[in-house]
């Protein structure tokens, strides 16, 4: 809440003076013009003021001077604090411009937190709003900043752990430092699944980055999303037989139809389901749900396998995060699956949320129904 200026006593001084002082003023007018009255009719002239006033009260009518010397004084008072309160709002000008100096100066941080005279508080509600706006854009940019520089160094970091395996392998080559050709094809092959595991990382790098981009756009096409999730089951079937999985699709109703980017939306599931596949460790089925209500389509990826240790379900969507546990040459992953397809779903105004118990782990993405999104039964 905005304050009043609290003025130190040099300022108080000087406010009582002008208004005491405007007030005497008056006063000695009013004595000056008596006095030049009767020195320009004559004290004994009926119309000097003491002849008027003598007159009056002969005649009983002293409630009617009373009352117009009482309104000359409440003229004058009201005068007189108007200068005072004209001398204030100077004061609060002056606050205010070194408050408007020290925010110039660089104070960002500070506010011009007082109470003023209506045409300058809407001066001073602009400027604490524009201070309040510069200072987000100041913050969106350090977080900017601060995310570039967390990405380079987690791309820097994933890309020199199979960097290094790739050269050093390579290097026993160049060295001759080999017995026989399967040696060397033993070092070549470890070489170039380094070298798939840093492609992988790049698309995926590629990816991520294209995605997050202002200027990115979806390819909007109407699709059936039961039809979706069908073919999905089918692309991966063999996959799941491989791990001891079946996959079992629900949709309801049985035709979702809706509009979307349908390749990007493939990514998404693509993702979530070999997530499944990789850290859902002993599970026995795959679910893939839908269903549609009058305002939304949601869809759900699920295991029963080893749930997600809960101080690891907020941070599943950032860059580079992976669970301790799955930090395996099995599992490999570049920690950015699960946050591409959390912006592949932002792009379709949807959102994506993940939930994990001894049970069950599910990822929920929640599309809102829209004037383009429509069912047939």
């Amino acid at each position: 809440m905005n304050n009043r200026i609290k003025l130190n006593d040099k300022e108080k001084g000087v406010l009582l003076i002008e208004g005491i002082g405007t007030f005497l003023l008056f006063q000695i007018i009013n004595v000056i013009l008596v006095m030049a009255s009767n020195l320009f009719f004559g004290s004994n002239d009926k119309k000097s003021f003491f002849a008027l006033l003598h007159m009056d009260i002969s005649h009983g009518n002293l409630s009617k001077i009373l009352l117009l010397l009482a309104l000359v004084i409440v003229l004058e008072i009201f005068i007189s604090l108007h200068v005072v309160m004209k001398s204030y709002r100077q004061f609060q000008v002056k606050y205010f411009e070194e408050e408007l100096s020290k925010i110039a100066s660089g104070a960002l941080d500070q506010r011009i937190d007082i109470q003023v005279n209506p045409q300058l508080q809407g001066l001073v509600t602009s400027i604490n709003s524009l201070i309040e706006n510069t200072n987000e854009h100041i913050a969106e940019q350090r977080r900017s900043e601060k995310s570039k520089d967390e990405l380079i160094t987690n791309v820097s970091h994933d890309i020199r752990t199979p960097l290094t395996s790739i050269i050093g392998y390579l290097g026993l080559i160049e060295s001759r430092n080999y017995e026989d050709l399967d040696q060397i094809l033993k070092y070549t092959h470890i070489a170039y699944n380094k070298s798939l595991e840093m492609q992988t990382l790049v698309n995926d790098l590629f990816e991520y980055t294209n995605v997050e981009h202002a200027n990115s756009t979806l390819s909007m096409t109407k699709f059936d999303m039961a039809q979706m999730l069908d073919q999905l089951s089918a692309d991966f079937e063999l996959e799941a037989n491989k791990r001891g999985m079946e996959i079992v699709v629900n949709a309801d109703p049985e035709r979702i139809l809706m509009t979307g980017d349908t390749d990007k939306l493939g990514r998404v599931f693509n993702n979530l389901i070999m997530n499944a596949f990789k850290y859902g460790n002993d599970a026995t089925h795959l679910w893939l749900n839908a269903k549609q209500t009058s305002e939304e389509v949601v869809i759900s990826v699920a295991n029963n396998g080893k749930p997600i240790p809960k101080d690891s379900l907020d941070h599943l969507f950032d860059r580079f995060y992976r669970v301790e546990d799955s930090r395996s040459k099995e599992t490999g992953g570049t920690g950015l699956g699960l946050a591409i397809a959390q912006s592949m779903v932002k792009m379709h105004g949807g959102w994506i949320d993940v939930q994990s118990d001894p049970d069950r782990t599910a990822f929920i993405i929640h599309f809102p129904m829209n004037t383009q999104n429509t069912s047939e039964e």
